[in-house]
């Protein structure tokens, strides 16, 4: 990735630094996201598949109820909203559209999410789930999660480059992508691959650049 300038933010809550010091997760999404809300005021841009109109932004303008979900997800034994079988296959279709979002636990975090959305929501995300179920069976005749990494990423690859405006698996793949990179770069690991050090923000956001993401 070429070079990027960075400058510094405004000042940020010092309560935040406190919390962050004492946190064993790190930075907290409500600090991340105080961050991130100064530099989009500031004239930055959010990574582009993560639009104004998709459901995570609603979430992501609430800090305290992004809180709650971040401890819900990391104490949770189970999922709270999707069944065992939705939440591998999300959890694999989140590591392959933005690799590193395990270890961010953004599937957890999700569902967490998805568990106070309203049904029309649900409806819209458990879809877009299956249609990727779907596609796998059609093209190698087993479900998401039974594809080798090679045939993931085949898949993926046509969803992210079809036609938005005759290809429903594109939309279903927007979709799903929305919620992913909304939570993974919500996150301290997310923020700092954004150019966050604590104190300074990278003037260009790169989003999902990288050779091996997929893009819209």
């Amino acid at each position: 990735m070429r070079d990027r300038h960075v400058i510094p933010l405004n000042p940020v809550d010092p309560s935040l630094d406190a919390e962050a010091s004492s946190s064993p997760a790190g930075v907290p999404r409500r600090a991340a996201l105080q961050i991130l809300a100064g530099a989009v005021g500031a004239g930055f841009a959010l990574p582009s598949n993560v639009e104004a109109q998709h459901p995570i932004h609603v979430h992501l303008a609430s800090p305290s109820a992004i809180e709650q979900a971040q401890k819900a997800a990391a104490t949770a034994s189970a999922p709270e909203f999707l069944d065992d079988h939705q939440m591998k296959t999300f959890e694999a279709l989140a590591e392959a559209i933005v690799p590193g979002s395990n270890t961010a636990r953004v599937a957890p975090f999700v569902d967490q999410l998805l568990a106070v959305e309203s049904p029309a929501t649900l409806r819209q995300f458990v879809g877009a789930l299956g249609s990727f179920d779907m596609a796998a069976i059609r093209k190698h005749g087993k479900r998401w999660i039974g594809l080798t990494a090679a045939e993931q990423d085949g898949v993926l690859r046509e969803a992210s480059t079809a036609d938005p405006k005759t290809s429903a698996l594109r939309a279903q793949f927007d979709h799903l992508k929305g919620w992913i990179s909304g939570a993974y770069y919500s996150s301290e690991q997310g923020m700092r691959e954004l150019g966050w050090t604590g104190n300074v923000f990278h003037q260009e956001l790169p989003g999902c650049t990288h050779p091996d993401r997929h893009q819209a």
